[in-house]
């Protein structure tokens, strides 16, 4: 015979949310059992919110993970899960300079063990944007697919003249760049996290370690550009023409005398450090070329000139100070200049010193203290005038007009 339960409406609904299933002798005790159902329910409710974390967010972290170690999902293990509210998408991504805006980012921070490490990551509520912690470390060697290895010896044996059969991967490790910028081995980067899977991998090249960059499908290798082995590349003799015919104008020496004692075929970073910049970034903008060195008289000249020959820089160390003679207009001047600061009469001043100069930059030929050490040369003289008992120091442009006094002197 089949027990039918009759329960007032208001007990039928508590019992209902809870999934209790009424039976027999129940009736005698549903006034008990209420307040252990709620008791029930507030656990489960926070324990959700706190711990549990959705399975498709789980997919997601664990299938991101896996990919960036070509490990199988089975193998990795989430060991903590903790509901997070991020105040803004910049810390929710990991940035390490965020302004202190308040756009909340509601979800969860999490932790997967893989192999011996321990992998942070942040997830939204849905688990449509996952980022893993750049600084988790990722160093778990995997091996470099034998296509993507191939690529990297060939482009060592083309850049350092060694055959690919003399050359060695000494070292391959499986890594999530931050950024780009960092993959292009960036020193100065943006904190944002975009990464790029893929392996550092180290070529022994004779006795020096090359280190390359490379993306996970071998579609970028980079090398790192403080690497300067290049193969050997005869300098034309068209190139060497201008190069000298350039320190000839320079010296006052003629051509027949000047001599290239060396040309090295160079890879240049990017063009500030091409064009002989103190401060420059280190993005990877590489510009082909040679470093020229030029005998002038007893001193060398280091010239930087592209592949091509259409950019021939002179090292703005160099001071061309040979037989040049300041333009008696531009000596008058200059004179002329002291004689009104000093109350001086021009017939009492005196140039003792006269050598064409290139100047870095505009900043440096106006006595700048702090230059940025961009390339823009301008060509003049740096002179020397006696005034009374003191030496004042002036730099004047090739066509003097512009003449500028050091602000030491007054």
């Amino acid at each position: 015979m089949k027990t039918i339960c009759h329960f007032p409406q208001n007990v039928i609904f508590s019992l209902a949310l809870t999934s209790f299933i009424c039976g027999i002798g129940l009736i005698d005790n549903y006034a008990n059992a209420a307040p252990n159902v709620a008791h029930i329910q507030l656990a489960q409710t926070g324990q959700n919110n706190q711990n549990r974390l959705p399975k498709n967010v789980a997919r997601a972290i664990l299938k991101d993970a896996a990919k960036r170690v070509d490990l199988p999902v089975s193998e990795l293990k989430i060991t903590k899960a903790t509901t997070k509210t991020f105040s803004n998408p910049c810390i929710f991504r990991f940035g390490e300079v965020c302004t202190r805006e308040y756009r909340p980012v509601n979800g969860w921070e999490v932790i997967v063990q893989v192999k011996d490490q321990s992998w942070t990551y942040h997830a939204n509520r849905s688990g449509s944007e996952v980022y893993l912690d750049p600084k988790s470390n990722q160093s778990i060697t995997v091996p470099l697919p034998k296509a993507i290895a191939n690529k990297i010896l060939n482009d060592a044996a083309k850049r350092s003249g060694v055959a690919v059969g003399d050359l060695k991967i000494s070292e391959t490790t499986s890594i999530s760049f931050g950024n780009r910028c960092t993959f292009n081995f960036g020193e100065i980067c943006t904190a944002d996290y975009n990464p790029v899977h893929g392996w550092r991998v180290i070529v022994q090249v004779k006795n020096e370690p090359w280190t390359y960059h490379v993306n996970r499908s071998g579609s970028q290798i980079i090398l790192d550009p403080i690497i300067r082995e290049w193969p050997k590349v005869t300098l034309t003799t068209a190139i060497g023409s201008k190069i000298l015919d350039d320190a000839a104008k320079r010296s006052g020496v003629a051509v027949g005398d000047l001599k290239i004692t060396q040309a090295t075929a160079k890879n240049f970073g990017n063009p500030c450090e091409f064009g002989f910049g103190e401060v420059c970034t280190k993005e990877y903008n590489p510009v082909p070329g040679w470093e020229v060195i030029v005998q002038v008289k007893d001193k060398s000249w280091t010239y930087h000139v592209n592949r091509v020959g259409s950019q021939i820089i002179l090292d703005p160390k160099i001071n061309p100070s040979a037989n040049v003679t300041l333009p008696r207009a531009i000596a008058n001047n200059i004179l002329n200049d002291a004689a009104k600061r000093s109350g001086v009469a021009v017939a009492n001043l005196q140039i003792t010193q006269a050598t064409a100069k290139t100047f870095g930059n505009q900043c440096h030929f106006g006595f700048g203290e702090v230059c940025a050490e961009i390339y823009q040369p301008v060509e003049g003289w740096e002179v020397l005038v006696k005034v009374k008992e003191q030496s004042w120091t002036y730099h004047a442009n090739k066509s003097g007009s512009a003449i500028v006094l050091d602000p030491k002197a007054v």
